[in-house]
């Protein structure tokens, strides 16, 4: 039933029906509180002693005369605290606190442009202006760099208020986080208190200094002159910040426990009268030190209720100001948007006092969407009526009482949610603390029920975070959502994120049994019962289904559920995947660590039977079975048969479940159409934890099925297994070893080994005679030659009569296909079998119908031969090899390669190894092969490929200075004056280098010398090409190489060849650096100018020229050239040169340069063609298409670092190319398909097969 709660009131109870908005009555007198004065009498007192001179504070009219008397002595003691002009008020010492602003250096200043005022205005301004400067608080300005406009505002009175216009120096300042109090623990630390004393500092932001190098920033326009402010100013962004910073640093030991501060709003509190009057004296001593001033007018001393923050505290709880509530209560109904998001904000600010507000107020969101035309209709009046009246009645609220655990009520509509948290006092009477409530979104209307009132539990928890962090929490639910929310493995992705913000906190689900407040009436008035629900009672989430309390199950309960399974082992643990759907469309997706060792297949029956025996638990009748596993879904059908040991106990349970469900159809589907559960068995498989706690998102399984799930049966009185498992198990007795050979006990069950090496479960009479009629049922009259006593067979079923007592109910049957005389062997499968033309020629003498196909099978069947029931092929050594089926033969290499004795050997060597063991399948070599190719544990542990994967990359480019490569040399050891860094820069056509020493490698450095060096000295080029550092990669350069249009290419990581060109500059550089430094032993940074004139001046190999002469188009005069005079040298000295032979001499130098840059440029294209012969001779070549599967070499390797462990892999994956590039690097994606940050070079990809 939904809403089924007792109501108690005075002795009575009764259950009512769901109560809608017209039934909902107020609660009972007994119920209610009391009503309390929260505007309490004032009394001016004068604090002067000079009758003449008036200094008024108000005190409480309710003191007793010793009260009063104490009181009004200990404010004239400290009289001195309190300010009445501008002229008492000191200012807090600097040291303590000044504002400051912070500007950003980068921030320019702004002067804004003059406005003009009504002569009126200008009046008010300029008394306001003398009122500061005699004060103190402004200081007249010549020449200000920031520069503000007044902005004067009407009060009430017709008075104006003298405000700044300080918006752009605002933009300027960066926001200071200092942390403001909550201001729902400030107002519930308050309330409940013995006596209150209210105080509010003297013009309170004035009594902070500004910062001197700061101050003149505040400068503004009057049109009397401009000035700036000494003392902060209202306006200011982070002024609020700083005074609670002021505040915090004054009151921080009392803070919480004596007063309560929220900027300059200070309550000093006490739990008695009589603790008071020392509370305030500390209080007033605090402000005495500090020269921190009150103001008289706003303080309030001695009462026992007072405004704070907008409500009323008091001792009985807190309540909304009557000021407030008259404000809503006479506004006339909205006529514009404009209004309407006025009224609204106005509740916003009281909605704790309101149950369901959201529900109330959905009517008004159309009117909100821009563009919507305002239409008042009668839904919006009778909605807008309604929060009038609510208002007028809203609920004294109860601060929550330290350690007593908090209630917490639930509430769901198909548009809204809510929450309700309450507390009980000392007599068991409930109060609420908080009403929440909020629209649903668009996608949140569309969750399921039970998820919507999870929604709200999660809302909750995250607007009343503070609430249940400091209690425990007592879920009022009649189930128990938190607890299978916590339990439950949940792979959804919203459940998952709940369920992580759930998990720090204390919460326990109570069953109510009865509703005693009037906040749970007032909650059930706004979320009224209808057919959904209204309160919770459910399970929230999709987790409902789980535990049997879906309603829609019963609708759907005669259409069948789907199962998806899979099962996943890797060298790391198995996994196992289940998901689970009704016939709603509701889906459950588990995922399960198999913390065993275990085969494929037995994760793939550890999949089967956790499905299963999780349906049986969520009471499910009809079910369709899924999986890409054909060896489980033909041995469950009964198509294949069980020879291993270790399935025979797994397919005994698993049948067991089956037999639980009134229908179960088993389906096998190809693994593409089966991803969902692949997925979810991959990850459990390569999961690896730390400790035994479940994980969230997946179980661990640390026992397999057939330990932690045996399912006994009664066994019967004459149990002819009895007496064998007796011999078996017994040691002194005599036994019979020629009968019990066969005969093996699995997991406490018996199976017998049957001819073909099938594993049979030993039955018992009662279960052999329903076995036998429900196998004849569901076979009989199916054209496939097999013999029932052969189908109980592959069933895996034995006991002594089976074959007498099929071969009886096929005979007696007219439907049968087959007779047990007409059988074929055993050995002859019913699917696709290449063994079946030798059986068939060699027990019935039976040929092919073609010529050719005849010749071929009597050529060679001479090297076959029967043994009993199972074929041979005799080996070219003499050996028998016995002849397996396609199941068989998945079964042998499995074992073979990956099994217990498996070493993962190559494809030759598991081919030779199948041969010696005496196996023979027509295509053995192949299967070896693509076994060995597709194995995970083989291709994570392949060697790394040496060879590059794509030719050489032509560098070329078209003229000088088009395209530089830069690259970093360090950190070099030891450093040079401070330097540990070179960036270098090399030109692609010329060779030319710049190069400069660095002590920091930040974005800035690389951008100013990109500019400096390359831009400003050799023009804008086309290309920059660096590698990924993130002194290349970030905004800084990213930003300058945008401004100037250069294009930014990056090589991939971990592959410096990308940048080629650059990394052999840095080489030669430091080689020559290296020998420099060796020779003089000087710093290396001198040097680094006379190791760059070397490069420059020597001949390169790629162009036979030096870089100097293909820039200047002559060679540089070298020192040695001076030493020593050559030819040009002396043809200098020697003849007087005139203006007009240095120009012509120059001119032919520039004529020459064109065709010496020609020949470098042929050189170049030779020198790199012979370079990319060579290169391109060790290439293995591999190119990636998008979409391809991948491994990838794992980071250490990548890195060249050592590994984690010996043992480690070297490859990961697999991955899928999302982008594939020319250049042969390449953008991975997970098989998630999530995109993988940066790009990879194909040199440490290879393909994965699978």
């Amino acid at each position: 039933m939904e809403n089924e709660y007792v109501f108690t009131s005075e002795g009575t109870s009764m259950t009512p029906e769901p109560l809608t908005l017209q039934e909902a009555l107020p609660a009972p007198k007994c119920m209610q509180d009391e009503s309390i004065a929260i505007a309490e009498e004032m009394e001016t007192v004068n604090l002067s002693d000079d009758p003449v001179i008036q200094k008024h504070v108000l005190i409480s009219k309710h003191l007793t005369p010793e009260e009063r008397n104490h009181l009004i002595s200990l404010l004239k003691e400290f009289k001195d605290v309190f300010a009445w002009s501008y002229e008492e008020m000191p200012g807090l010492d600097p040291k303590l606190v000044c504002h400051t602003l912070n500007v950003g250096s980068e921030a320019k200043p702004v002067v804004q442009s003059r406005r003009n005022y009504h002569p009126n205005d200008e009046m008010q301004i300029k008394q306001e202006i003398e009122k500061l400067l005699a004060s103190g608080f402004i200081k007249p300005i010549k020449h200000p760099t920031w520069l503000a406009n007044i902005v004067p505002v009407k009060k009430k009175n017709g008075q104006v208020r003298v405000c700044i216009d300080f918006r752009d120096l605002n933009k300027a300042c960066p926001k200071d986080e200092f942390p403001l109090p909550n201001m729902d623990i400030l107002i519930d630390s308050t309330s409940g208190q013995g006596m209150l004393s209210f105080m509010d500092g003297f013009s309170g932001y004035n009594q902070i200094k500004m910062a001197a190098r700061d101050a003149e920033k505040t400068a503004f326009r009057t049109p009397y002159g401009n000035f700036y402010y000494t003392v902060m100013p209202f306006g200011l962004k982070n002024a609020g910040a700083t005074y609670q910073r002021a505040m915090t640093a004054i009151f921080h030991d009392m803070m919480g426990k004596e007063v309560e501060d929220y900027v300059d709003d200070l309550v000093v509190k006490s739990k008695t009268r009589g603790e008071h009057w020392s509370t305030l004296r500390k209080v007033l001593s605090r402000c005495r030190l500090y020269n921190m001033r009150m103001n008289p007018k706003k303080c309030s001393f001695g009462v026992s209720s007072g405004k704070f923050l907008g409500f009323i505290v008091h001792r009985r709880g807190i309540d909304v100001d009557p000021d407030k509530v008259k404000v809503i209560a006479s506004t006339t109904p909205p006529s514009s948007q404009k209004e309407l998001k006025s009224f609204l904000g106005k509740l916003s600010y009281i909605r704790r006092f309101i149950p369901g507000l959201a529900a109330i107020i959905k009517v008004f969101t159309p009117l909100l969407k821009k563009g919507t035309k305002f239409i008042w209709n009668d839904k919006c009046k009778e909605a807008y009526d309604m929060v009038r009246q609510l208002i007028t009645r809203l609920p004294t609220m109860q601060a929550p009482t330290p350690v007593v655990p908090l209630k917490l009520y639930l509430a769901a509509t198909d548009t809204a949610i809510g929450a309700l948290l309450a507390q009980d006092d000392e007599g068991g009477v409930e109060h609420p603390v908080y009403y929440v409530s909020r629209l649903l979104g668009e996608t949140e209307t569309r969750y399921p029920r039970t998820e919507r009132v999870c929604l709200a539990l999660i809302y909750a928890a995250q607007r009343l975070r503070h609430y249940f962090l400091a209690h425990k929490l007592h879920l009022m639910v009649k189930t128990d959502p938190v607890r299978y929310l916590l339990t439950k493995p949940i792979l959804s992705g919203r459940l998952a994120r709940w369920l992580l913000q759930l998990s720090e906190f204390d919460i326990e689900c109570i069953s109510p049994r009865a509703i005693k407040g009037q906040a749970v009436i007032d909650m059930l008035t706004l979320f009224p019962g209808n057919e959904e629900t209204s309160l919770t009672q459910d399970i929230p989430g999709d987790l409902q289904e789980m535990v049997g309390v879906l309603e829609e199950k019963e609708s759907g309960s005669e259409q069948p559920w789907t199962l998806f399974f899979d099962g996943s082992a890797t060298s790391n643990g198995g996994g196992a995947g289940v998901v689970l759907t009704d016939p709603v469309g509701n889906t459950k997706a588990l995922s399960f660590k198999l913390r065993f060792s275990c085969t494929n297949n037995i994760a793939e029956y550890e999949a089967f039977i956790i499905g299963m025996s999780t349906a049986v638990e969520m009471g499910v009748k009809r079910i369709n079975v899924i999986g890409d596993s054909n060896l489980v879904i033909s041995q469950m059908k009964g198509d294949f048969a069980v020879r291993e040991a270790t399935l025979a106990p797994y397919r005994t349970i698993a049948e067991k479940l089956v037999g639980m469900f009134d229908q179960a159809i088993l389906e096998h589907i190809p693994g593409a159409t089966n991803r969902y559960a692949d997925a979810l068995a991959t990850l459990g498989s390569k999961l690896s934890f730390t400790n035994e706690q479940p994980n969230i998102m997946v179980i661990q399984k640390t026992k397999p099925s057939t330990e932690a799930l045996i399912l006994h049966e009664v066994p019967e009185k004459d149990d002819w297994r009895s007496s064998i498992k007796n011999n078996l198990t017994s040691r002194g007795n005599e036994i019979n070893l020629k009968t019990l050979k066969d005969y093996i006990i699995l997991h406490e069950e018996l199976y017998m080994r049957l001819p073909g090496g099938i594993l049979a479960r030993c039955i018992c009479d009662r279960e052999a005679k329903q076995r036998l009629h429900e196998v004849h049922e569901a076979t009989c009259g199916l054209e496939q030659v097999i013999s029932l006593y052969r189908r109980l067979q592959r069933k895996g079923y034995y006991w002594p009569r089976m074959k007498e007592q099929a071969s009886e109910i096929q005979v007696s049957c007219p439907k049968c296909s087959v007779l047990p005389s007409e059988e074929e062997v055993f050995a002859v499968a019913t699917t696709e079998d290449w063994r079946t033309p030798y059986l068939m020629f060699l027990l019935n003498n039976t040929l092919p119908t073609d010529a050719r196909c005849r010749y071929k099978l009597k050529k060679t069947s001479k090297r076959y031969f029967m043994d009993g029931e199972v074929l041979y092929r005799k080996g070219f050594n003499g050996e028998p090899l016995r002849c397996l089926d396609n199941v068989e033969s998945l079964q042998v290499l499995n074992e073979v390669h990956a099994g217990e004795c498996g070493e993962h050997q190559g494809k030759r060597k598991l081919y030779q190894q199948i041969l010696s063991l005496g196996y023979y399948w027509p295509t053995m070599r192949k299967d070896a092969h693509l076994k060995v190719k597709r194995c995970h544990t083989c291709q994570a542990h392949a060697n790394l490929s040496h060879k590059p994967p794509t030719l050489l990359q032509d560098m070329r480019t078209p003229w000088p200075f088009h395209t530089w490569g830069l690259d970093f040399i360090g950190k070099i050891n030891p450093p040079s004056d401070g330097h540990v860094w070179i960036i270098t820069a090399t030109e692609f056509f010329t060779k030319w280098v710049e190069a400069i020493p660095m002590r920091k490698a930040t974005g800035a450095a690389v951008s100013n010398f990109i500019k400096e060096y390359i831009i400003c000295r050799h023009g804008i080029p086309y290309k920059i090409v660096t590698d990924n550092a993130t002194s290349f990669v970030n905004q800084e350069v990213t930003k300058m190489l945008k401004a100037y249009g250069i294009k930014h290419r990056k090589s991939t990581p971990y592959y410096p060849q990308g940048n080629g060109q650059a990394e052999a500059t840095n080489k030669t550089l430091l080689r020559i650096l290296s020998k420099m430094v060796f020779e003089y032993k000087q710093g290396w940074s001198v040097h680094l100018p006379d190791a760059l004139w070397a490069y420059r001046t020597s001949p390169r190999s790629a162009t036979g020229f030096s870089p100097y002469s293909l820039v200047y188009g002559s060679e540089a005069v070298s020192p040695v050239e001076i030493a020593v005079p050559t030819a040009r040298v002396l043809a200098i000295n020697d003849v007087e040169w005139d203006v007009r032979s240095c120009s012509d001499w120059r001119w032919m130098d520039l004529e020459a340069a064109d065709e010496q840059r020609q020949q470098a440029e042929e050189k170049m294209r030779a020198y790199c063609e012979g370079v990319a012969r060579a290169y391109n001779r060790t290439v293995k070549e591999q190119i990636f298409k998008e979409g391809d599967l991948v491994l990838k070499t794992v980071d250490w390797v990548r890195k060249q670092i050592s590994g984690p462990s010996k043992f480690a892999p070297q490859w990961e994956g697999p991955f899928i190319i999302k982008e594939s590039h020319s250049s042969g690097y390449y953008v991975l994606a997970s098989v998630d398909n999530e995109t993988l940050l940066g790009s990879i070079n194909g040199k440490w990809l290879k393909p994965y097969y699978c």
